[in-house]
């Protein structure tokens, strides 16, 4: 019987206190990098409860058990002799004027919210001195400092000391240690807004408590005792609210250490609040700006849109970071390094730029003007659709489309026929995060080829890095898969270097404090979504500007909008340098000095470092062999001229309708000479069609009564004052000069278009009319 009250009493006693002691919200926390908050979110009760930290100041835990409990590490949860004077005080004076708590009797009353009574208290007693049993003194005293009020809603000392003096605990001084230590003994009563006197007395005393017991010398007693008390609690920061949301939809009510540099945070959204109050006056109401460390892979900048500065807010919650936009013409360098990898481009080659026609998709120039031909990495830093384009027909859009999920945008999901050649200008989605991730990603293979003696990893495409505690992955070399080659990586960056900057930066090869940066724009269809991201080999900046309502504004332009916000940003971070030629991935070859393409046998050879897949590129088809009267005036043949007379000449020739257009633009291009007026005329490409071009399928329009309508045929010719004769099915229609178009309104199905020029060249083109609509 002896036995079995024996083990009740243990067992009552044992299971007194259940664990976890304190079943309480706690509020969402950020930190950036050396523990500087970020931002916090109040717990779902209303109060400002950090979880609890990794220790407590060795300065608050001297003034609270001096305070408090001065033989808190000799007691075993209480102290008979301080309950013995707390019985003895409230007896002399009539009522509760003491209640002889230890700092573990404490913890278990803010766990419990007992009243406090007599038989509460013995309670406490059982329970304070179960816990002792489970629990070390230095875990004891961090659920003190974790759940300790503090005054108002502010609970706990790590919140107490944001709150009260902006910092955290472990900067605080012997004073602001002080007075927090005393504030738990009667939060309600000396709120720092209220009886300050009261504090500031509290405080003093402990201060000279701790002087006598030589815890403090005379200055620092001295100093102590003139430091003021705050008049009232302080707001939390919140320099990164949308990552704060971020973490809080992972897992509320934990503490989350980022890899942000808190400098860096707060001036970039300075930078970019600076520039919205001028977007704003445009009605642009939102962006957003990403600092990436190339290195490294972890964000040093997240701001994910701009500061509301009046109501209604804009939709400034919105995380524009995370959210999926129109690319515009973001994706470009990728198809470029793409291309360059494969080898069926060089950096300086020339490619058409010419009004282009894919069935009813025709691209535009953003200047609604064609160069008719331009160097491949000009194309890429004025960024001309109609070249990228072409360059997407030529790769392939599912090709594309592979490489994108490769590179790390697994918003690219939809089949490649969704999107067709437009996904080159905007249409797909994709976000600031994880483009800013692929360009990191692409330069920091770009750096450890350079001194990681060559090594390539599968998975070094990757998403930028948030937390501390991640890790970039490292793969080995059995997971050899090169996506973009070192040398076609630096010779997209290089032509990135091309890109036009902003007004602000004219000139700036001129100062040696500039920075050489590879930055690429990009701008959405309807003026809804203005990107610009920038690249060093250590940093990635990426800004985008724009309504997220989705709404357009003329002015949403990424050059002029995104790119000072960028290279504001840029100013703000440490010095940067450039990236080191990969010459082993490149190989000296000769190339055709005008057109960019490897030499052929009718050349004026340059030589140059290009990727070393690109010497299977083929030889440059503009450089031909032409064979000239003595005047040189005359193209002849040898059936019509004595081949001891002829000058042989190699000559540059662009097709018909890249040379309209490229003539323009270069005075120096030389076309070729007419025929000999003895020699009968070559068939050669002379002419040749605008529109359409790339298919004989042609659509007529239909009006508003229902009618097909004419359709405007146009032609380019290499003599700029020559006289076409135009006839459709053998019966002539007309004539054209200088510009060639032609209006014909055919019968719906098969035709014959043949030109014919004065010196007898013909062009010919069957075409299959069809009504919008039609098959």
């Amino acid at each position: 019987m002896l036995l079995s009250l024996l083990a009740l009493v243990v067992s009552t006693f044992w299971t007194s206190v259940r664990f976890p002691l304190f079943k309480v919200d706690y509020s969402t926390v950020i930190y950036a990098q050396n523990k500087e908050l970020l931002g916090a979110h109040i717990a779902a009760d209303g109060q400002w409860r950090f979880p609890q930290g990794d220790s407590v100041p060795e300065k608050f835990a001297t003034g609270l058990l001096m305070f408090e409990d001065e033989h808190f590490y000799k007691h075993p949860g209480v102290n008979p002799f301080s309950i013995a004077r707390a019985l003895q005080q409230n007896i002399s004076e009539g009522k509760v004027v003491s209640g002889g708590s230890t700092i573990t009797m404490q913890v278990i009353r803010m766990a419990t919210q007992r009243n406090r009574t007599v038989w509460n208290k013995g309670i406490e007693i059982i329970q304070a001195l179960r816990l002792e049993l489970s629990h070390s003194k230095k875990e004891i005293l961090h659920l003190y400092a974790t759940h300790a009020p503090f005054g108002g809603n502010v609970v706990g000392l790590e919140a107490a000391a944001w709150r009260y003096f902006q910092r955290p605990p472990n900067q605080l001084s012997w004073a602001e240690s002080a007075m927090l230590a005393v504030l738990p003994n009667a939060p309600g009563l000396i709120h720092p807004g209220k009886n300050r006197t009261l504090l500031l007395r509290k405080r003093n005393l402990l201060l000279k408590k701790l002087r006598e017991r030589g815890k403090l010398d005379s200055m620092t007693y001295q100093l102590a005792l003139e430091e003021p008390i705050p008049a009232h609690p302080y707001a939390l920061p919140q320099l990164a609210p949308h990552l704060l949301d971020y973490c809080r939809k992972r897992e509320e009510g934990i503490t989350y250490h980022l890899t942000l540099n808190h400098t860096i945070q707060k001036r970039t959204n300075q930078t970019v609040n600076i520039h919205h109050r001028k977007l704003r006056l445009n009605e642009i109401h939102n962006a957003a700006a990403i600092v990436v460390e190339v290195k490294t892979g972890k964000v040093l900048a997240y701001c994910g849109n701009t500061t509301p500065v009046k109501k209604p807010f804009h939709q400034n919650h919105v995380d524009i970071i995370q959210a999926s936009r129109s690319t515009g013409s973001i994706l470009k360098p990728f198809l470029y390094a793409a291309s360059l990898q494969d080898g069926i481009l060089l950096p300086k080659q020339l490619i058409p730029d010419i009004p282009t026609y894919y069935k009813s998709f025709a691209p535009k120039n953003y200047n609604r003007t064609y160069s008719g031909a331009v160097r491949a990495n000009e194309a890429l830093s004025r960024s001309l659709n109609v070249p990228a384009v072409r360059m997407l027909k030529g790769y392939g859009t599912a090709r594309f489309c592979d490489m994108l999920q490769k590179t790390g945008l697994s918003t690219i999901k939809s089949t490649p026929d969704h999107y067709g050649l437009s996904l080159i200008l905007g249409g797909a989605e994709a976000n600031l995060f994880e483009l800013s991730g692929a360009y990191a990603s692409m330069a920091r293979n770009l750096l450890n080829y350079s001194e990681n003696h060559n090594l390539y990893y599968t998975n070094a495409f990757q998403k930028p890095i948030l937390f501390e505690n991640e890790e970039l992955e490292q793969g080995t070399l059995s997971e050899f898969c090169q996506v973009y080659g070192a040398s076609a990586t630096y010779q997209t960056f290089a032509a990135l270097t091309g890109v036009a900057r902003p007004d602000e930066e004219a000139g700036w090869q001129m100062f040696s404090s500039s920075r050489k940066i590879a930055w690429k724009t990009g701008t959405s269809f309807g003026y809804r979504d203005a990107w610009a991201i920038g690249i060093t080999p250590e940093y990635i900046v990426g800004v985008w500007v724009g309504n997220a309502t989705g709404e357009g504004r003329p002015g949403i332009v990424g050059g002029t909008t995104a790119g000072p916000i960028l290279f504001d940003i840029y100013r703000h971070l440490p010095k940067t340098t450039w990236f080191q030629p990969p010459y082993d991935d490149m190989v000296k070859t000769a190339i055709c000095k005008t057109s960019g393409y490897k030499a052929g046998p009718n050349c004026n050879i340059d030589s140059m470092y290009i990727p070393s897949q690109g010497n299977k590129g083929e030889l440059c088809p503009y450089h031909h062999l032409i064979h000239l009267d003595e005047t040189q005036r005359y193209r002849v043949q040898s059936d019509c001229y004595p081949t001891s007379k002829m000058r042989h000449e190699k000559w540059f020739i662009l097709p018909p309708v890249m040379e309209w257009y490229y003539r323009k633009y270069h005075p120096l291009y030389k076309r070729m000479p007419p025929m000999h007026p003895g020699c009968p005329p070559l068939q050669a490409k002379v002419m040749e069609f605008i529109y359409p071009q790339n298919t004989n399928k042609l659509y007529l329009p239909i009006g508003i009564d229902g009618q097909t309508q004419a359709v405007v045929l146009k032609v380019a010719h290499r003599n700029s004052t020559a006289t076409i004769f135009w006839h459709l099915d053998n019966e002539y229609i007309g004539e054209t000069n200088f510009v060639h178009q032609m209006a014909i309104q055919p019968n719906i199905g098969k035709h014959q278009i043949t030109l014919m020029d004065e010196e007898g060249h013909i062009l010919q083109k069957k075409i299959y009319c069809v009504g919008r609509g039609d098959d």
